[in-house]
C-alpha cells in the first residue's frame, strides 16, 4: 500500500486535486497480473512524455490512479506480438480489463503506436466499458448509438478512452457483429473500407423458405 501512497501523491500533484477525488484500481490489484503493471508506474517524466505527444495529463493521472497505465523495460518474443519482464525495451503498459478483471497488459512503443505486444493474449480491445454501452443501449434500450474504433493505443489515449481500440480483430468481429445495425462504428477517414471488409468475413448465415410440404416433413 505504500506504493499506492506515492502514487496518490504523485497524481495529486498532476491532477491539481485532492486525493479523495482520484478514483480507485479497475480490477483487484492482488493478483499475478496485476502485480506486473502495479509494479511498474508510470512517473513524471513519462506523465510528460504522454502530454507532449498530446495525451491529456488528467487522464493519464486518472489511468494511473486507476492502476491501469505504468512502463518499463520489456523483452519482446521475436515477431514482437508477446512480452515478457525486464529487457531492453521500454515500454508504455496499459491494462485491459473486462467486467472489472484484468485480461491482459500490452506493450506499446510510443514512436510506434501500432506495435504492441500482449502479455496474455485475452481480451480483445481497450475500452471494453465502452463497448458494454453501446450494447446495453441498441440492445436493451433499442437506441441508436455511435461506438468510436481508434486505429491505436496511443490515439485511444488521445482521445481519453472514449471508444475502443481494437487489440484482437479475430476475437473482436464476433462482438462488433453482435452490436446489430443500430450502433454505427465511426474510424478515422480511410479506414471504413477495411473495417466493413472484416466484418463481412464468413458472411453471415442465409435463409430459405421451404415450400409447404417440404416445411411440414421438417417439422
Amino acid at each position: 500500500m505504500a506504493r499506492q501512497g506515492k502514487l496518490s501523491a504523485l497524481y495529486v500533484e498532476v491532477l491539481g486535486a485532492p486525493q479523495q477525488a482520484l478514483p480507485g484500481p479497475l480490477f483487484d490489484i492482488a493478483s499475478d497480473l496485476a502485480r506486473e503493471i502495479v509494479a511498474r508506474p508510470l512517473d513524471y517524466r513519462g506523465c510528460q512524455r504522454l502530454e507532449a505527444l498530446g495525451v491529456d495529463g488528467r487522464f493519464v493521472a486518472e489511468l494511473g490512479a486507476m492502476c491501469a497505465i505504468g512502463a518499463g523495460r520489456v523483452q519482446l518474443s521475436p515477431d514482437g506480438a508477446r512480452w515478457e519482464p525486464h529487457g531492453p525495451d521500454a515500454r508504455l503498459l496499459l491494462a485491459v480489463a473486462e467486467c472489472g478483471a484484468l485480461a491482459d497488459i500490452i506493450a506499446v512503443s510510443t514512436t510506434h503506436p501500432d506495435q504492441v505486444a500482449r502479455r496474455t493474449g485475452f481480451g480483445w480491445c481497450l475500452g471494453f466499458e465502452r463497448y458494454e454501452e453501446a450494447l446495453a443501449a441498441a440492445v436493451l434500450a433499442e437506441r441508436r448509438v455511435s461506438l468510436r474504433i481508434f486505429p491505436d493505443p496511443l490515439e485511444w489515449l488521445r482521445g481519453r478512452a472514449r471508444g475502443i481500440c481494437v487489440l484482437d480483430w479475430g476475437l473482436a468481429l464476433p462482438q462488433l457483429r453482435g452490436l446489430g445495425e443500430r450502433v454505427t462504428l465511426e474510424c478515422d477517414a480511410g479506414a471504413g473500407a477495411r473495417i466493413r471488409a472484416l466484418l463481412e468475413i464468413g458472411g453471415l448465415p442465409r435463409v430459405t423458405e421451404l415450400p409447404p410440404r417440404a416445411s411440414a416433413i421438417a417439422a
